[in-house]
């Protein structure tokens, strides 16, 4: 196409070109106006009604009542309103929750002190040592100041340490048992011990007669 453009003939319009398109715009727009006349002229004509003027002076002199809460305010009082009660319920809880938490303290340790035993243990005596237990100390006891070599064996020896580390521990737990009071855990240790010490006073005592 950019080759095509030079070889294009060159062309003059008319002298008075410009002069026929200013003439053509001048009729056109003398003919917009004759029509818009005769539209104009062809409408109908309208007489308002002899009172159409009082109504609309009675109308303007009425007092206009818009409504005092309006909408936008409407919803600042509706939104204060719901902040404050939320204000109040916290400061209420607050309040309260010291005395409900006491409650259901007190409450559960009642429950705790009242609640009854599942698991009964057996009672025992938390101190002193039965009968027997005194004869078989007591026969040990005699044995080693008789014979003394008989005591110093290892076996003898060992059998006796055991017999007072036994003791030690029934002690502690029977001092436990006074303070904190007959506790399954405290009296099922002291009937282990128990039947330990008793192990260990028959098999000393076996080897000291024989």
């Amino acid at each position: 196409m950019n080759h095509s453009l030079p070889q294009l003939p060159e062309y003059d319009p008319h002298p008075d070109l410009w002069v026929r398109i200013d003439a053509d715009l001048a009729r056109n727009a003398d003919s917009s106006v004759e029509s818009f006349g005769r539209l104009v002229h062809d409408l109908p004509t309208y007489e308002p009604k002899a009172d159409i003027w009082a109504t609309i002076e009675q109308e303007l002199d009425k007092p206009t009542l818009r409504p005092i809460w309006s909408k936008p305010q409407t919803h600042w009082l509706w939104t204060g309103l719901t902040a404050a009660a939320a204000i109040v319920l916290v400061g209420i809880w607050l309040y309260l929750n010291p005395k409900t938490d006491e409650q259901i303290r007190v409450e559960y340790a009642v429950e705790q002190a009242t609640q009854p035993n599942p698991d009964p243990a057996p009672s025992i005596e938390p101190t002193g040592q039965s009968p027997a237990d005194k004869r078989a100390e007591e026969f040990i006891n005699r044995q080693c100041d008789d014979y003394q070599a008989l005591c110093q064996r290892p076996e003898v020896h060992e059998l006796r340490n055991q017999l007072a580390e036994l003791e030690t521990e029934q002690q502690r737990i029977v001092h436990e048992r006074q303070v904190f009071g007959d506790d399954p855990v405290f009296v099922r240790a002291q009937v282990k011990v128990e039947n330990q010490r008793a192990e260990v006073l028959k098999e000393l005592i076996t080897l000291l007669r024989s």
